[in-house]
């Protein structure tokens, strides 16, 4: 079966578990710096781990919110949305 992603709704995008997923993903990235050998772990190093990937994560939502309502204005203007096969098994 062919689907074609016409229209991605912010709203979802905004109260899904995407922006937790991507919140754990930034803070297990965050936390392998712990990890370097020059790296002195004290609270002050754990609260900036911390901030950098709340920073992180909030950045990369604003740009996923930017690249969605981009792709649904191309796809309001008449370009083809995404193309997706899905098989039955």
């Amino acid at each position: 079966m062919k689907v074609e992603i016409k229209k991605i709704s912010v709203s979802s995008l905004l109260f899904s578990v995407f922006p937790l997923a991507v919140f754990v993903v930034m803070l297990i990235s965050a936390f392998l710096e712990v990890f370097s050998p020059d790296a002195t772990v004290n609270l002050t190093y754990i609260m900036s781990l911390i901030m950098h990937a709340i920073q992180s994560t909030l950045l990369f939502w604003v740009s996923a919110i930017f690249f969605v309502l981009i792709y649904n204005v191309f796809t309001t203007i008449g370009i083809r949305g995404i193309h997706v096969f899905l098989e039955d098994k």
